[in-house]
């Protein structure tokens, strides 16, 4: 028998539920990841000046503002600034994360008690299993002992003349 064979399986408590708050800190943690990386961000690029400047004057025009969190980079045919995106349009991002998250959330949920199902399974299974070995087992020794009686009265005692 192998390590697996020998190793009772057993699960504890239940397959998690939706839980609410469990989702709004999921979510919370994401806008927040939202917040301090480059994401809350678009970038005006252009291979020349002007080309760059029309670029970062347009966005600025549409409520985008310049961040002073990323640099802005002025190599030779390659100018780019990061532009804080205009609340409106990260309300929206935020709320299109929302709904990813609770996907996810579900998914995950789904997931764990997809595994929860199985672990349960398999540990039902192999309690009917055991239950079953042990039955095996008594039947067995059962008939040994009606066969050793059976031996033993066929043969009797050993008897040696004095």
């Amino acid at each position: 028998m192998n390590n697996k064979t020998n190793e009772r399986i057993t699960i504890q408590g239940t397959a998690p539920k939706f839980d609410e708050a469990v989702l709004k800190q999921r979510q919370a943690a994401r806008h927040n990841q939202y917040h301090l990386t480059s994401e809350s961000h678009a970038v005006a690029r252009g291979t020349i000046a002007f080309e760059f400047l029309t670029n970062v004057i347009k966005l600025a025009g549409q409520g985008y503002d310049l961040s002073n969190n990323y640099p802005v980079t002025t190599d030779p045919m390659s100018y780019q600034a990061y532009m804080r995106k205009p609340d409106a349009i990260q309300q929206a991002d935020l709320e299109a994360l929302d709904a990813k998250m609770k996907l996810d959330y579900i998914a995950d949920l789904e997931l764990e008690r997809e595994d929860y199902r199985v672990k349960l399974t398999a540990q039902l299974l192999q309690t009917a299993e055991l239950k079953e070995r042990k039955k095996e087992e008594e039947k067995r020794a059962k008939l040994l002992k009606e066969i050793e009686k059976e031996v033993n009265d066929a043969f009797g005692e050993l008897v040696i003349p004095a």
